[in-house]
């Protein structure tokens, strides 16, 4: 939410607002044999019944990962275990191997919209030939045309500013969604008002930034404990009349020039140092070492520039956070914004302040 401190169009990150710049009129999302849903975590929910229904009561998960999705899998009644990620965010299938258990799914993550190599897509689909359920998290990727899993979630909300979230898969999911039909979306009139005043603040300098901090906090309180499955479709409508060849295409550009931008600075370690030939990025995940993370992001959010560490919570979470690598990459890990609401003038001023923290930190 740092962001919303800013008042002149020099700012970077931070949460979307509604922008009619990406509408199109045609639909232009792929949506064939997809189920949409509320969000990320209603999917999950929807695949936890499923496991549950079928003998299904753990899931080995990679330790590097958002603790809410732990969350959900134990509040839908299963056991978590954890394989090893690698720094570069890649799969250590040997330790994945050591892991595997009975009544036991495996689950994988599209970090920031990068796939693992296809050495390791192969070795997955190896363990669902074996008969083993595997779960792709494409939720920082958007898209599900080329599906490993035997199902395949995202999140939308993380991409633009509607939710939803498309689930895929070949199994028979209709048993499990009766039961969330008439839940009461408390949250989606409180985002929706959200969206549309943070940019009036933003572009117009109308409202408080407290105000605006209340009223998203609260709709994310709504999100958490609502347990909202079934998608709306005034949400699918915008999010399918988006124009995301376009968005795509400007989250690689904006990728591409920020990479250069940044290239050669010290202490700033890109995760990702090459786009993959079709993927669209969350954003640019780096590692800032010496100890100047924090120090920089502050930094950056004081001259109006919001951005995520990929996950925080994960250092302080029990259950996570006796991974010592894992502890380590997320002390390191800042993700820098690249999305489609940057301009090249907004890049510049993020790689430009990068730059002048580490000009002033050399200098001490």
């Amino acid at each position: 939410m740092t962001n919303i401190e800013a008042k002149s169009l020099l700012f970077a990150g931070g949460e979307f607002y509604y922008d009619d710049q990406w509408k199109t009129d045609l639909p232009s999302f792929p949506t064939q044999g997809t189920t949409f849903l509320n969000g990320g975590k209603a999917c999950l929910t929807v695949i936890c019944n499923y496991l549950r229904d079928h003998g299904i009561s753990r899931v080995l998960l990679p330790a590097y990962l958002c603790p809410t999705i732990v969350d959900t899998f134990e509040s839908c009644g299963l056991s978590c275990d954890y394989y090893n990620i690698f720094p570069d965010f890649s799969i250590d299938p040997k330790d994945l191997e050591r892991h595997l258990a009975d009544k036991q799914a495996v689950y994988f993550i599209n970090y920031f919209g990068f796939s693992p190599s296809l050495e390791i897509l192969n070795y997955l689909s190896e363990l669902q030939r074996a008969g083993r359920i595997v779960i792709e998290d494409n939720a920082q990727a958007g898209f599900l045309t080329r599906v490993t899993g035997n199902f395949a979630y995202n999140s939308m909300r993380k991409l633009c500013p509607f939710d939803g979230g498309y689930l895929k898969t070949a199994h028979d999911i209709k048993p499990y969604l009766a039961a969330y039909i008439g839940r009461e979306n408390h949250r989606l009139p409180l985002i929706r008002q959200y969206r549309s005043q943070l940019r009036d603040y933003l572009f117009e300098d109308i409202g408080d930034r407290e105000s605006l901090e209340s009223l998203f906090a609260l709709a994310e309180s709504y999100y958490a404990r609502d347990n909202v499955v079934l998608g709306d479709e005034q949400e699918r409508h915008e999010i399918e009349h988006l124009d995301w060849s376009v968005i795509k295409q400007v989250r690689r550009k904006n990728y591409t020039r920020l990479l250069r931008s940044i290239a050669g600075l010290s202490s700033i370690s890109p995760i990702f140092p090459a786009l993959q030939p079709d993927n669209m990025p969350l954003g640019l995940p780096v590692y800032v070492s010496n100890g100047l993370r924090d120090p920089l992001n502050d930094y950056l959010g004081e001259n109006g520039i919001g951005l995520t560490i990929h996950w925080e919570d994960l250092a302080s979470d029990p259950r996570l956070n006796g991974n010592a690598l894992a502890v380590e990459m997320t002390s390191k890990i800042l993700t820098l914004a690249i999305d489609q609401y940057t301009s090249q003038e907004q890049l510049d001023f993020l790689s430009q302040k990068i730059t002048d923290f580490m000009a002033t930190v050399s200098l001490c």
